[in-house]
């Protein structure tokens, strides 16, 4: 197996984890703010840098989804549940809703403690103003993040209007309501369940846990330096997930968060008595492996159906992004009929930009007798769908079948034809 240098990582382990969560957090938020990805509630599709990702655009959403899957597999089998530990808002939010707790209420005051104990609430913090400050705090705190899921239905700007109580055609009517759903089950999350969550009721980590292997990232415990620990217990007091880090299994509930290790380390640092570092670290690889030579090359074996998934997903994603159809023609038959005889088309036309767009219509392989065309030239001030009606002249068309072409262009290089036959019994 291979062990990195404890001394040179113990002690940046904490700072490091909260930068990578406080950037997660501010991706989440980037995210949909930046219009890199969100959901379109009103034409009801995935919107990707201003772009319209229909379920027709196969080769985009295939291969995205062949891409994040198989990368995900190659994370997990090699850090196993590190996500958790270090990328995962719950545990975040988790995280400092104890902390604030610890700071407000006393060190030792728990919620929703397992073993059914009072909340040990510190007698000079037990009046009801930290209560009032605690539950205000966590309540503001729930508005704000009840508000990220929002950004990824609508604009930044409808959600200012929404804010600050304005009319906005954008808004859905029943958004206040939707809004107060999300503020309660943040703070109960916040307030009451916060790593119960990661213990008991989260699927995710059990998905994870399908990946883990000997061979992943786990904590491994010094036993040859046993005697520094016998009756010390800090680094168990320090596991959010309550689990002794010097008894590890494959399968446990362990998030490689790393804090068991910096705990040990600083205390280590800070004692006369205990020698050299922490008796925590972290090792990857098995006992047959020797230095990071025989690692990399047992992760690159493990890894390589994986890795060959995600390189093809991600030329099959980059492939659709290419070929990426900015607009859509379709012509269907419509309800005009005339008689028995069908006389009408219905020629749809859709915008998948959010830009404003001018298409220009025309029918090949008629005469213009033939038929009329409602309107020849649209306009799109942004994404959406627009009809053209398509009337045949039953009087000048001679019996049988004719083959027309509807052709669709905006001018900005996209160009797409539709080709249809239509029957004509005779004037």
């Amino acid at each position: 197996m291979w062990r990195p240098d404890v001394d040179a990582y113990a002690g940046r382990l904490h700072p490091a984890r909260r930068a990578v969560q406080l950037l997660t957090l501010a991706l989440l938020v980037a995210i949909p703010v930046s219009g890199l990805f969100r959901i379109d509630p009103v034409d009801g599709a995935f919107v990707v840098a201003g772009r319209q990702i229909w379920f027709s655009d196969a080769f985009i959403v295939l291969g995205f989804w062949i891409f994040v899957a198989s990368l995900l597999v190659i994370f997990y089998s090699l850090a196993g549940a590190a996500f958790c530990g270090w990328m995962c808002p719950q545990n975040t939010l988790s995280e400092w809703a104890n902390q604030i707790t610890r700071s407000m209420l006393g060190r030792n005051a728990r919620i929703m403690d397992m073993t059914g104990d009072d909340v040990q609430i510190a007698l000079r913090r037990s009046g009801w103003q930290n209560k009032v400050a605690l539950f205000l705090l966590l309540l503001a705190v729930s508005m704000v993040v009840a508000l990220v899921p929002l950004l990824y239905f609508y604009p930044p700007s409808a959600i200012w209007s929404f804010l600050t109580f304005r009319e906005d055609p954008r808004l859905a009517g029943s958004l206040h309501w939707i809004y107060t759903v999300c503020v309660v089950v943040v703070f109960l999350d916040v307030a009451v369940i916060r790593h119960l969550m990661c213990r008991y009721m989260c699927i995710y980590r059990i998905w994870q846990h399908s990946f883990k292997t000997r061979d992943t990232l786990r904590v491994r415990y010094d036993a040859a330096r046993a005697d520094d620990c016998a009756r010390c217990h800090y680094c168990v007091d320090h596991c959010f997930v309550d689990i002794d880090p010097r008894n590890t299994e494959v399968f446990d509930s362990c998030v490689n968060c790393g804090a068991c290790i910096a705990a040990c380390d600083e205390l280590h640092r800070r004692s006369r008595k205990l020698q050299g570092g922490s008796l925590l670290h972290f090792v990857i690889g098995g006992e047959k492996h020797r230095g990071i030579h025989d690692t990399l090359s047992s992760i690159a074996t493990r890894s390589r159906a994986a890795l060959a998934f995600t390189i093809a997903g991600g030329a099959i994603f980059f492939f659709g992004l290419t070929h990426y159809e900015p607009m859509h023609l379709a012509v269907y038959r419509s309800e005009a009929w005339q008689g028995r005889d069908l006389i009408g088309y219905r020629i749809e036309v859709a915008n998948k930009l959010y830009a404003p767009m001018d298409v220009r219509l025309e029918v090949r392989g008629l005469k213009e007798g033939d038929y009329t065309l409602s309107a020849r030239r649209l306009h799109f001030d942004g994404p959406g769908r627009k009809d053209v009606a398509l009337t045949m002249n039953k009087a000048r068309l001679s019996r049988g079948l004719h083959r027309f072409r509807v052709v669709a262009d905006n001018g900005q290089g996209w160009h797409r034809g539709f080709t249809a036959v239509h029957y004509a019994a005779g004037g």
